[in-house]
């Protein structure tokens, strides 16, 4: 029985990935999902594991085991300094580790996708397609995704899912780039911005075959950056820029960026604990931090009022402080480092896309613990599976 199962993985993952377009990211905001990212990524770790145990590959749990040993470590650290609740504290934990531990996961399940699964989840991406192209036609207010954002990162994830099954022909290029402009219709500038570097990523790798680090695509990349950069300008310019002068709700974004950085400094190396800043709990649960600091005062972070406490991912690495930030940056690193030396140029690719958008989305949402940053997450963790060695990734992370 036991075996049955495991042998049922490749088929799981592919099925599982499928439902997760559908009900993680299509359908989440209309049906009221709430933690259905949540229950996936447990469900996803406890087959996993099962898997992996079953196939002695005991290996793979230390990144895993390390994983939770850091995060048992702040939820205890949280504790000691009464950062917030214990249900806040907890809550923020579950939300913060679940992207890396969807990631590991997938790691750790080792799935193939088949000729097959690929073209199901290759049709599945196309009738998605069309789903969007109607609500950006007909929905001109996203009720359906709830807020336009909600919309462009739904088809962002489109996007993904059809680059990862299908080969990169022109006639697929040409028809991927289609897909993702139907992000066109959310007239959000950060999609703009992703839209640019995706198209000039593309074109360059279709010429030069590779995404290696090397000091050409470094330059490559600067421009490309900065492209992103002037194409979302005005929205840059009108959170971080105009905010500052402001005294109502525009100053809330770059008020909590500033608060972040002292943030490093006051609780410096370890942060201000769970559940403080810039998370969901800590607006579910008011974090003591936005009142010694004076940001209850501010429109849209008061207790009556914490709408814009989530609008970006950065200040919730202050909780972390200086050593969580290192640890952060230090796993994207490994992950730039670990596709440009063992992947091949397509993986390479998907791995640079994903990465620029969570960067992106970084600056005005916290996308990365959401339903779709989950979902982004099990496709990076796929990739990381393809290696041509075939020397486990988690290995190498």
């Amino acid at each position: 029985m036991l075996s049955q199962i495991v042998g049922f993985k490749h088929q799981f993952f592919s099925f599982f990935l499928a439902f997760g377009l559908i009900f993680g990211v299509i359908l989440y905001e209309r049906l009221d999902l709430n933690y259905t990212d949540e229950l996936m990524a447990c469900i996803l770790f406890f087959y996993a594991s099962l898997v992996a145990w079953k196939e002695h590959r005991y290996q793979d749990f230390k990144p895993v085991l390390l994983l939770i040993s850091i995060f048992i470590f702040y939820i205890l650290y949280s504790f000691c300094i009464h950062a917030n609740t214990p249900a806040a504290i907890l809550s923020d934990a579950v939300c913060e580790i679940k992207p890396f531990l969807a990631f590991y996961a997938v790691i750790l399940l080792s799935p193939k996708l088949s000729a097959r699964d690929n073209s199901m989840l290759t049709i599945l991406g196309l009738i998605a397609s069309c789903f969007l192209l109607i609500i950006g036609l007909v929905d001109t207010h996203f009720n359906f995704f709830v807020h336009y954002s909600r919309y462009a990162t739904g088809v962002i994830c489109t996007f993904l899912l059809l680059l990862l099954c299908c080969n990169y022909s022109w006639k697929n290029v040409m028809l991927l780039l289609l897909v993702l402009s139907l992000g066109f219709f959310s007239t959000r500038s950060k999609f703009y911005g992703f839209w640019t570097v995706t198209v000039l990523l593309l074109t360059y790798f279709k010429y030069t075959g590779s995404l290696r680090m090397k000091w050409s695509f470094f330059f490559f990349l600067l421009f490309v950056l900065c492209m992103a950069a002037w194409v979302a300008r005005e929205k840059i310019i009108i959170y971080y820029v105009d905010g500052m002068l402001s005294s109502r709700e525009m100053w809330s974004r770059p008020a909590m960026l500033l608060t972040s950085l002292q943030i490093l400094v006051d609780y410096f190396p370890l942060g201000s604990g769970l559940a403080t800043i810039g998370s969901f709990a800590s607006a579910q649960h008011y974090s003591h931090i936005y009142v010694d600091y004076g940001l209850d005062g501010l429109w849209g972070l008061t207790r009556q009022n914490p709408m814009y406490v989530c609008d970006s991912y950065i200040p919730v690495l202050a909780q972390f402080g200086i050593v969580g930030l290192v640890l952060y940056i230090w796993f994207w690193a490994k992950i730039l480092l670990t596709a440009s030396r063992k992947l091949l140029p397509r993986w390479q690719l998907v791995v640079w896309l994903i990465f620029i958008f969570f960067l992106i989305e970084a600056v005005a949402d916290t996308t990365f613990t959401h339903n779709r940053g989950l979902f982004v997450m099990l496709i990076l963790g796929y990739v990381f599976t393809q290696q041509s060695s075939h020397s486990h990734a988690s290995a190498q992370l």
